[in-house]
């Protein structure tokens, strides 16, 4: 059994209800707008935007449905960020490209938004990504943030001179210009002041909020870097002998304070974010 998740908005919803208006069977499910069953394949469309795709061979309706959207494959480089909500653990940005044909490989794999996936999916799908498609990952340790926070620098910032220096990587591994594409965290204005001393800048980029619903591109480079960063913590864990959690929750605040407790403040700062509030409202000395 295969399954597809694609990402469409109210009207490309209503459009698909309307499509298979003929196929619906009943279903109770009350976050469901419609259930169809169409050349053997089930066909969710949920009320949040989501149309999940099931059965042996999911291809040909997803192209099928593609076409009613009017909806066409190109190749494009997509950047995202992991990392940046987390008091441990590293930044890490990628920069992927993909192909037409990559496009459908991915599909294959029911590539999607990292955030909607679980770890164990990750660590299956990236090794697989990463080997196949184009891509550059840079891995920003918490001692460099650090280091760039210490000097003035904000995450945004950070996080620009990331993305910049990744689509550089990337598009230099290339033979011909393709879209690139941003997952928005700050104006456009905003972003190429923040790099605007940066010997190369890379400027012909589209940026857009949930960018990973406009292309696979950012969804798959969203998997290489969340697998990477997952990598890290698991290397900082065994390290500290300790399970490094995820996140900013009141589960690291209680970790802060144990491995200061132990280990002391330098070590602390090897793996943890010293700006984030969960460290400075502890008062560490």
């Amino acid at each position: 059994m295969k399954h597809y998740t694609i990402s469409v908005n109210d009207q490309e919803l209503e459009k698909l209800n309307k499509v298979y208006q003929y196929h619906q069977i009943n279903d109770e499910n009350p976050y469901l707008l419609f259930h169809a069953e169409h050349n053997g394949i089930d066909i969710l469309g949920y009320k949040t935007g989501k149309v999940l795709l099931q059965g042996r061979e999911v291809t040909h309706e997803l192209v099928s449905i593609k076409s009613h959207l009017n909806r066409k494959d190109y190749a494009a480089i997509g950047s995202d960020e992991v990392g940046t909500g987390d008091v441990f653990g590293p930044i890490v940005v990628c920069a992927l490209y993909a192909s037409v044909n990559d496009i459908e490989y991915l599909e294959g794999l029911n590539v999607r938004d990292s955030k909607n996936m679980s770890d164990r999916q990750i660590i299956a799908l990236a090794p697989k990504i990463a080997k196949k498609l184009v891509h550059s990952l840079l891995i920003l340790p918490p001692r460099k943030y650090n280091d760039l926070v210490e000097q003035g620098y904000n995450l945004n910032k950070i996080k620009a001179l990331l993305h910049n220096q990744a689509i550089i990587k990337t598009s230099g591994k290339l033979k011909t210009q393709v879209p690139v594409i941003v997952d928005q965290f700050c104006t456009p204005q905003l972003y190429f002041n923040y790099i605007k001393d940066e010997t190369l800048i890379y400027r012909d980029i589209d940026f857009h909020v949930r960018a990973e619903q406009i292309h696979l591109s950012v969804a798959a480079a969203s998997i290489i870097a969340r697998y990477a960063f997952l990598v890290k913590m698991d290397e900082y864990s065994k390290k500290l002998d300790v399970t490094l959690p995820k996140g900013a929750s009141k589960e690291a605040d209680d970790m802060i304070k144990t491995i200061y407790d132990s280990k002391g403040i330098k070590i602390l700062s090897l793996v943890t974010k010293m700006n984030f509030k969960n460290v400075t409202k502890q008062n560490l000395e």
